[in-house]
């Protein structure tokens, strides 16, 4: 039963960092909209997709019962202020070039994560925690000294989600309700934005492939989301973490082979720094997963 479990989720996680990995490459297709334009229309069908899986997987109560909970609700509206502008950047930053700096700031993430346990909740590092911490560091510092700061894209994501984890721990609500939740909150905006842009409906009419391919990246994005969770529940939690570098690692490769973004080659050691602390943190996690299995 547990191999089963472990199979199921393994597969799950592949697919959902597929998914989301391969989001960068889609937006392409959708010339000539903006990223703030991308971001609305994902509102919009990711808040029809929500709905049509909430109903279809028979969870619609679980939505209704949030709506009962003004403190939860109050902490949700915080933290879509926060996500909903992770979920801007997602599509932003691909239609700008900036594929590589967003992968460089989910390959922070996690360590960003580590640290945030260390001083949110008290949490002991580990010796090779602290060592990949560290390099990380160092890449930080290497890409400073090169270019004077540090994209803030990455800095955005690694110092950004946190903050969204930290609020959603305080709120035990199902995913998928939380997500319609967020979704809804930002509908009216998403409405008005399409509703008033002129520039939208002259690119409706130059390009009809839009009418699919805009639904299509709400759907891509729930889907990614859906299975991504369903992932988190089939696995333990230190396996989990360690194939969560999968969704960098495939935005990294499409960035370089498919949208051929340059990447000078003094940010090769900023990477390698960041890559070999990733490396670190894996192995690690490896640790932890097998001790189980040798007890």
């Amino acid at each position: 039963m547990s191999s089963s479990v472990s199979s199921t989720g393994l597969g799950y996680t592949i697919l959902a960092s597929l998914m989301f990995g391969l989001i960068p490459w889609y937006v392409q297709w959708l010339n000539p909209l903006d990223g703030s334009l991308l971001f609305w229309n994902r509102i919009l069908f990711s808040s029809v997709t929500a709905l049509a899986s909430l109903l279809l997987l028979r969870k619609f109560q679980l939505f209704q019962q949030l709506l009962k909970q003004p403190e939860n609700m109050l902490w949700l509206a915080a933290g879509t202020i926060l996500v909903g502008f992770q979920w801007w950047l997602f599509v932003w930053a691909p239609i700008n070039d900036l594929t590589t700096e967003l992968s460089l700031g989910y390959f922070l993430l996690p360590l960003t994560l580590v640290l945030t346990g260390r001083i949110a909740y008290g949490e002991k590092l580990r010796p090779l925690q602290l060592a990949g911490t560290a390099l990380a560091a160092t890449g930080v510092a290497h890409e400073i000294y090169q270019f004077g700061s540090l994209s803030w894209v990455p800095v955005a994501i690694a110092a950004g989600y946190p903050l969204y984890f930290l609020i959603r721990r305080k709120v035990k609500v199902n995913s998928l309700a939380c997500f319609m939740f967020e979704n809804l909150l930002l509908l009216p905006f998403a409405i008005f934005a399409i509703a008033t842009d002129e520039n939208f409906f002259q690119a409706l009419s130059a390009n009809n492939d839009l009418y699919y391919l805009l639904p299509g990246l709400g759907v891509l994005c729930t889907l990614a989301m859906l299975i991504y969770v369903a992932a988190s529940k089939a696995l333990p939690v230190s396996l989990f973490g360690l194939l969560s570098y999968l969704e960098p690692a495939i935005i990294f490769m499409v960035a370089i082979f498919i949208l051929k973004e340059p990447l000078p080659s003094s940010q090769w050691v900023t990477y390698g720094f960041i890559w070999l602390a990733t490396a670190i943190i894996c192995i690690d996690s490896i640790r932890i997963v097998r001790k189980p299995a040798v007890a």
